[in-house]
């Protein structure tokens, strides 16, 4: 089997049998070279802090990113409520285990063609590091073609931004997939919108940026709400018009 289709087959035929609640509309995928000068744009964009992915594996030639998207269900719950939503918050954390149980079965696949594969670690460290993160998994997607950001700073992908992304990096080299050329963000695109700016309870988004403090503020008291979770999460901005497709 051609390696790209091998990698997509695992990533889409476990988020089809999840063994979770959580259930997924169909994974997209995308490549993006290791070497592609994006990823030294992104240390002067996000920060120093931020790697290259040959920093995190050497022999990196492909960054490979996918996308599993909430089911439509989820996202309307979300939607149509102003308070936070148990199953959602639950979805970040059981689709964070999926991710990782996909990482693991292209790692052991790959490795019977000879294919190394890193996941770079995305340790979130307020306390000591603030927001500063080693990997953006959206970036990476950015970089591979999956989409472009919306004012709600959220990666808006052919399916919509309501689910979770992961990355891979691999020793072989898989060719990259064309960026978009046009914007998914309604609002950028020059139409109405900004119901992400109006469903935040946070009050963190506006056209020039999102508050970072303020979202972190409202995660922590959502995840007071559902201790046995042990979960940050919200996902009121990424159930509007974005959440399902880009339009």
């Amino acid at each position: 089997m051609e390696l790209k289709n091998k990698i997509e087959s695992i990533i889409k035929e476990t988020a089809a049998n999840p063994g979770t609640e959580t259930r997924y509309r169909e994974p997209i995928v995308g490549y993006a070279l290791a070497s592609d000068p994006i990823f030294n744009e992104m240390k002067k964009i996000i920060g120093p802090h931020h790697l290259h992915p040959k920093e995190i594996f050497p022999e990196a030639k492909t960054v490979i990113s996918f996308f599993l998207p909430f089911e439509k269900e989820l996202v309307k719950l979300n939607w149509r409520s102003r308070e936070p939503i148990k199953q959602w918050i639950q979805a970040k954390s059981e689709t964070d285990r999926l991710i990782g149980e996909i990482n693991e079965k292209l790692k052991a696949e790959l490795a019977k063609d000879g294919i190394e594969v890193v996941v770079p670690s995305t340790v979130f460290d307020y306390k000591n590091k603030g927001f500063d993160i080693t990997w953006s998994h959206k970036s990476a997607a950015y970089a591979a073609g999956l989409g472009t950001f919306g004012v709600h700073h959220m990666l808006i992908t052919k399916a919509g931004c309501a689910g979770r992304f992961g990355t891979i990096l691999i020793s072989a080299e898989i060719s990259p997939t064309p960026r978009p050329t046009e914007e998914f963000c309604r609002y950028k695109k020059g139409e109405k919108c900004l119901v992400c700016v109006d469903r935040c309870p946070a009050g963190a988004l506006n056209i020039k940026g999102l508050d970072k403090e303020k979202c972190f503020r409202l995660l922590q008291e959502n995840a007071k709400i559902f201790p046995e979770l042990n979960q940050l999460a919200c996902g009121k901005c990424a159930t509007g018009p974005c959440a399902l497709k880009s339009l």
